[in-house]
């Protein structure tokens, strides 16, 4: 298991970014930093941001790693140097970073995770809906709503207790688990809900132990 604050250097392949994701720019040598956010990229070659007014960005165009980013994507907060290598004042404020050599990562979480796909059902305020768990670790998990058109809308919100039913691994019988909703995230595929499980049983742990034993070294797909 990986401790939490572990800090680790990959190459470039390791990016963990996603389109939209928020990333903090700051100037190398000044304390002040700005909220940016990815709108393209090419891999392997630049990264395009959209970015606020910032004193002095212009002027350093061109400068080597003059540029530090950081993000935080999947539980780790990962930070490059970058090169400015292209500007936009118009239509939009867009910066062209340099595709980073080297990414740092710092593990954010106390538990390792594993991916999964697990059906069930989250529930909260009597109502209920479908979806998969698609990761999981002995301190929480992440759901994927289902999204079909007669779906009910769960109206969850960060800090909202909610109710998974999960049929455990060895057992016929579906169970009730309590979470708290960390995080949710929309993308592609829909609606995604972080969650930290609330008072788990010996039970539930013993389970989810048993699952990582058994898929926890399998490549994700």
């Amino acid at each position: 298991m990986e401790k939490t604050g572990t800090r680790t250097i990959h190459l470039r392949e390791q990016l963990g970014i996603t389109l939209g994701i928020a990333l903090r720019v700051q100037l190398r040598g000044s304390k002040d930093t700005w909220n940016a956010s990815l709108v393209g990229m090419v891999e392997g070659r630049y990264l395009i941001a959209e970015v606020p007014p910032i004193p002095g960005l212009w002027v350093k165009l061109h400068q080597m790693n003059n540029i530090i980013v950081r993000y935080l994507h999947d539980g780790k907060a990962y930070g490059f140097y970058s090169t400015l290598i292209a500007a936009l004042n118009e239509p939009f404020r867009l910066a062209f970073l340099s595709y980073p050599e080297k990414i740092e990562t710092v593990n954010l979480r106390k538990f390792q995770r594993v991916p999964c796909l697990i059906p069930g059902a989250v529930s909260m305020s009597g109502v209920s809906r479908r979806g998969v768990f698609t990761d999981v670790s002995e301190g929480g998990c992440s759901f994927l709503l289902d999204q079909s058109g007669s779906a009910p809308d769960l109206g969850v919100n960060i800090g909202d207790e909610i109710v998974f039913s999960v049929r455990l691994i060895g057992s016929s019988d579906e169970r009730s688990v309590r979470a708290i909703v960390r995080n949710i995230r929309t993308a592609e595929k829909g609606t995604s809900i972080g969650t930290q499980f609330h008072e788990p049983g010996d039970d539930l742990l013993d389970s989810i132990r048993t699952y990582m034993g058994k898929v926890g070294n399998l490549d994700m797909p």
